[in-house]
């Protein structure tokens, strides 16, 4: 592994090269900054990069307007569902769905027998998350308003506190921060099988450009 940045990193998107990393940088006066760094895996080495670019990585054509009406832009995870809607899940629970003219068309808290859910992976016109407390994913039907699937819980083993979760093909790949490791469910017949084990808390794993790339408690690295 590679070892890329230190702790205090709040948020990661994959780019065209590599990854995008949102660092949060402590001021003087107890506030802070963020700051947009960029990774090249190809090269191996740091690239320059904008918030633009960072902000059209995340939301897609309608970064502008999308990221103004949030404000806060870099604690949520987002995606771009199948009819060009853009979803934003942040770590509270809280949702908001934007049509395909950056109109935010609904926004409420999103949680599973009253557990706050968080993260999430795009499936079509539907979305994954985690319930972290629940030790479950659970599927939620935008179009429907509810969910339509569960996939582990309180007396499963499947997950020992998830906080994040993508998809990749016809899987999801669970970030488990307790038990250290990235779980693999199939789409297929959802079965659950490990996939990595660290020495150490996980809280994101992403594949781009042909990388592995996870955010450990100690910091990110390239696998």
């Amino acid at each position: 592994m590679k070892k890329i940045s230190e702790t205090n990193v709040i948020d990661i998107v994959p780019f065209k090269s590599g990854f995008i990393y949102v660092k949060k940088i402590p001021q003087d006066d107890g506030a802070f900054r963020v700051k947009f760094l960029g990774y090249d895996t190809k090269r191996m080495e740091n690239a320059p990069i904008t918030k633009g670019v960072y902000l059209l990585s995340k939301f897609g054509p309608s970064y502008e307007i999308i990221s103004e009406k949030l404000g806060d832009y870099a604690t949520c995870d987002a995606g771009i569902l199948q009819n060009k809607y853009v979803v934003v899940v942040y770590p509270t629970g809280e949702m908001g769905i934007f049509n395909d003219k950056a109109t935010l068309v609904w926004t409420g808290d999103l949680q599973y027998k009253e557990n706050l859910v968080q993260s999430l992976a795009v499936d079509g016109n539907n979305i994954w998350c985690c319930v972290p407390n629940q030790n479950s994913i659970i599927e939620y039907s935008i179009i429907n308003k509810k969910v339509s699937m569960r996939i582990g819980g309180d007396n499963s083993t499947a997950f020992s506190n998830p906080v994040a979760i993508q998809k990749y093909g016809d899987e999801l790949y669970v970030t488990n921060k307790d038990s250290c490791k990235v779980r693999i469910v199939s789409l297929k017949d959802y079965s659950v099988r490990d996939f990595r084990l660290f020495d150490e808390p996980v809280y994101r794993y992403i594949q781009t450009c042909g990388k592995e790339v996870v955010l450990l408690e100690s910091g990110i690295y390239v696998l």
